[in-house]
């Protein structure tokens, strides 16, 4: 549903964008992660035909974004980041504002607009005025804005900025809701825990490009991936278990002390299990064994440590 090749992008003496690409699948929800200044906004503005590249091609749906820009802003909903608001419309008038923006004709204007005042929860309050809504309604509200025209792509980019705990988790929710309905969504965030439990794939950007650590690091990590864990152990003090861990096949250890070891095993659980069989049956007595997942705050840091320590959460 994007496609995204060699694309680059200036503002003067800075770089923006240098040699960008990625794709991101039909019905994938993809997080685009990186600092201040790593090209985020600038890539998702491309994608919604809002600012034009210097070189290279970017494609939404099969239409080129600077070819077909009128084909693309009819598949993409875009909420930005800083997104203008008129407070003084009641809650259905602002959306039949972007209804008629959208060029929504007759009956299915009507549909749509009762069909967003449903989805966002806001039905009951349609009559209330914009102004009176809290920041997260607020942000419920631009989304079933965004969401009107039925899009297939949705470029989001920070969406969660500013919203408390419980918005975050019903904005959240919302957008699980989008995933489970085959929405294809690319969404920039520096909220970390909000993208590990809504996104199926991840990309790393720094200074206008892509930063590759593995070919698996783009998939989040699930139990059922096989993908590398790390185990905390506990143990009775027993020279053979640092011996046991260093020579088992797939395991690399991160830490170790007399009764302590910390070990990234590759196969994930199942190796895990192994392993843990493994010390068992050479005789080291097992106090405690724990397996946590590389979270993405964990790969975060391993990714743009790597570009010279510029990357900051």
């Amino acid at each position: 549903m994007i496609e995204v090749s060699n694309l680059s992008k200036s503002y003067r003496r800075v770089r923006g964008l240098d040699g960008f690409s990625m794709q991101v699948e039909k019905g994938e929800v993809v997080g685009l992660v990186g600092p201040n200044g790593a090209g985020k906004t600038t890539l998702i503005k491309i994608l919604a035909t809002l600012l034009p590249g210097d070189s290279g091609t970017a494609r939404v749906g099969g239409s080129d974004v600077k070819e077909n820009p009128v084909h693309v802003r009819a598949a993409v909903g875009y909420l930005p980041d800083v997104a203008g608001i008129y407070q003084d419309l009641r809650i259905s008038e602002f959306l039949e504002f972007f209804a008629d923006a959208f060029h929504l004709k007759s009956e299915k204007r009507e549909q749509a607009i009762e069909r967003a005042l449903e989805n966002s929860g806001l039905a009951d309050r349609k009559n209330e005025y914009v102004e009176h809504l809290s920041l997260g309604w607020k942000q419920r509200l631009q989304l079933a804005k965004t969401l009107i025209h039925e899009p297939k792509v949705l470029l989001l980019d920070e969406p969660a900025s500013g919203l408390d705990p419980l918005a975050r988790v019903a904005f959240r929710e919302q957008l699980k809701k989008l995933r489970a309905d085959g929405m294809t969504i690319l969404v920039s965030s520096h909220i970390l825990a909000d993208l590990e439990d809504v996104c199926t794939r991840i990309v790393f950007i720094s200074d206008g490009k892509c930063v590759v650590e593995s070919q698996a690091e783009g998939q989040l990590p699930t139990a059922a991936a096989g993908r590398a864990i790390q185990c905390l152990i506990e143990f009775q003090e027993n020279p053979r278990a640092g011996e046991l861990a260093k020579n088992f096949g797939g395991a690399r250890i991160l830490e170790s002390s007399p009764t302590h070891l910390r070990v990234e095993i590759e196969d994930g659980e199942q190796g895990a299990s192994k392993l843990l069989r493994s010390l068992l049956e050479g005789g080291v007595v097992v106090l405690h064994f724990d397996t946590k997942f590389d979270g993405l705050e964990d790969r975060y840091v391993r990714a743009f440590r790597r570009t010279g320590g510029k990357a900051s959460l």
